[in-house]
């Protein structure tokens, strides 16, 4: 059965304020049981409980969201939640004129749509996190309608008819071998099968480190890897008459984009290691168009390394792309402690940077044993590939 949620102005008033105590309270150093106990409960649409839940997930939002003192969040809800900037393109590539988001959640990528679409669906399932989502739309006065129900319900189709956009960021297991579409809820297969009837333009988000083929071998369709501040931070698939190619990557917030349509050139491996060292984009790497990359830039370079952390190129030639980091080589020497100290003084040093992998309790070990006497003010990076120490500074 599918129930359409609405927050009248009052009960939003009444949690809102709730929530601020709660938030003051929490702030005051109180312990939960101590907040709960003073929170009154009636007439509210949550539980005192979900009202302390919500006000320490608030105080956490604010660093994350520029609007994030006014929204209302569960623990799932704030760790799973889509970045602004991506929220905000994935949004604009989505724009029409009405789309249901048929596991919306608590709401965050709701709010985005509501800016672009003149009408906006949010499905979900769980009934507390249905409500947070209808306070969310309330808090930003959103023209967003919000049903509590099962996506693959007929009562939700019928609901739902008038969508031309279904998009979806399904639920997935928190420990998984090997990431799947299988394991997603809803699955995005039966959400196509359930909704074909109803329109042919779909929009999954699915796990970022699948790689293409794999996503092929349950549903096609243009397979987006989103880098947001050069870090790996989402895949998404848009089917049929959504997708411009087979594969692309964009970096945000800069949008720049590569696609499989972009001619490939082939890329010899080096061991020379030349002026500079181009960090490669995650994204890029993951789509497997680092060879379309190159070709769209007609970049001159060289691969140095790869390897599950990151792929180096090296080049002679300034090239500049929101998908490459590029430094400076300053110096190569042995990779031991001692040679890499002397090197550092060398070039004057004062931080350095470790840029391969190593464990994360051995990271700052090292790096404090080679800060240890530094003098100078250049912030170095290093790079190891085999057994040469590479010191280099980012342009």
């Amino acid at each position: 059965m599918a129930i359409k949620v609405h927050i009248e102005e009052t009960g939003f008033l009444k949690t809102e304020k709730a929530v601020k105590k709660a938030v003051q309270l929490i702030r005051r150093g109180l312990q939960k049981d101590d907040v709960i106990r003073s929170l009154k409960a009636a007439d509210l649409p949550v539980s005192p409980e979900d009202i302390y839940e919500i006000g320490r997930n608030r105080i956490k939002a604010r660093k994350k969201f520029s609007t994030g003192s006014k929204l209302f969040f569960d623990e799932l809800g704030l760790r799973y939640s889509t970045p602004e900037a991506v929220a905000d393109y994935r949004a604009r590539r989505l724009r029409c004129r009405v789309i249901a988001d048929v596991s919306c959640g608590v709401g965050g990528q709701l709010l985005f749509f509501a800016r672009y679409c003149r009408k906006v669906y949010g499905v979900e399932i769980n009934a507390k996190r249905a409500i947070i989502a209808a306070l969310n739309a309330r808090a930003m006065k959103a023209n967003i309608q919000i049903i509590l129900g099962d996506s693959l319900s007929d009562d939700v189709h019928n609901l739902l008819k008038d969508s031309e956009v279904i998009f979806s960021d399904p639920a997935r297991p928190s420990i998984e071998k090997v990431r799947t579409v299988d394991n997603l809820e809803p699955n995005p297969g039966k959400i196509v099968e359930r909704y074909k009837d109803i329109t042919e333009k779909f929009a999954f988000e699915l796990p970022p480190q699948m790689p293409p083929e794999r996503v092929n071998k349950w549903l096609n369709g243009e397979k987006e890897y989103t880098s947001l501040d050069f870090k790996l931070n989402r895949l998404a698939l848009y089917m049929d008459g959504l997708a411009r190619c087979d594969v692309s990557a964009v970096s945000l917030p800069s949008e720049e984009r590569v696609t499989d349509q972009d001619e490939a050139v082939n890329i010899e491996s080096t061991s020379r290691i030349r002026s500079f060292i181009y960090e490669v984009d995650p994204a890029v790497v993951k789509a497997g168009l680092l060879r379309n990359l190159i070709g769209r830039l007609g970049f001159e370079a060289e691969i140095l390394n790869e390897d599950k952390r990151r792929t180096l190129l090296t080049s002679d030639d300034k090239q500049d792309s929101a998908f490459l980091r590029k430094y400076k080589v300053r110096q190569i020497t042995n990779f031991s402690a001692e040679s890499i100290k002397q090197a550092l003084r060398d070039i004057g040093a004062g931080k350095v940077t470790l840029r391969f992998s190593l464990p994360p309790f051995k990271y700052w070990d090292l790096r404090r044993e080679l800060e240890n006497g530094l003098k100078g003010d250049r912030w170095v990076h290093l790079f190891r590939v085999g057994e040469r120490a590479i010191l280099a500074e980012r342009q």
